[in-house]
């Protein structure tokens, strides 16, 4: 299924799940897409957090949340919030999605910008190569 690239704020996707970079050790990213999620779903940050002090989550995996109006997936793509953004660890995320969306309950996808302005060339391709022939519709915000 092509994937449709767009130009918007991602809190007003359709998509039934808004994917998302962070990182594994559940600290707050100082950005403005990040802050308003923050804002918006306090506790899908806490319990990411809690399961981040858990050690359960490992860079280059996905956590859902699902007590959203859309689910929140947080794909760990840094080991620390003042990391750079890993394309090894995009690439283990998008792999996950593209193999195990059924798994995962995924009908429609969104993908805000996972990286900073430097790095989203680097990054975009990997969502091409894993996604385009993935039968599950995806839309990729690209930074404002």
């Amino acid at each position: 299924m092509p994937i449709t690239i767009v130009k918007n704020d991602p809190l007003t996707t359709r998509s039934q799940t808004l994917a998302f970079g962070f990182n594994a050790k559940g600290k707050v990213e100082v950005g403005g897409f990040e802050t308003r999620l923050y804002d918006a779903y306090p506790a899908a940050f806490a319990t990411f957090r809690k399961q981040c002090k858990g050690e359960r989550i490992k860079p280059g995996t996905l956590w859902m949340w699902r007590e959203t109006q859309f689910n929140l997936l947080f794909l760990v793509v840094r080991e620390s919030s003042v990391g750079m953004t890993r394309i090894r660890y995009v690439e283990n995320a998008l792999m996950t999605i593209a193999r195990d969306y059924p798994l995962y309950g995924l009908t429609s996808l969104a993908i805000a910008p996972l990286g900073n302005k430097e790095e989203q060339p680097l990054l975009r391709p990997l969502v091409d190569y894993w996604l385009k022939s993935c039968p599950l519709p995806v839309t990729v915000y690209e930074p404002m």
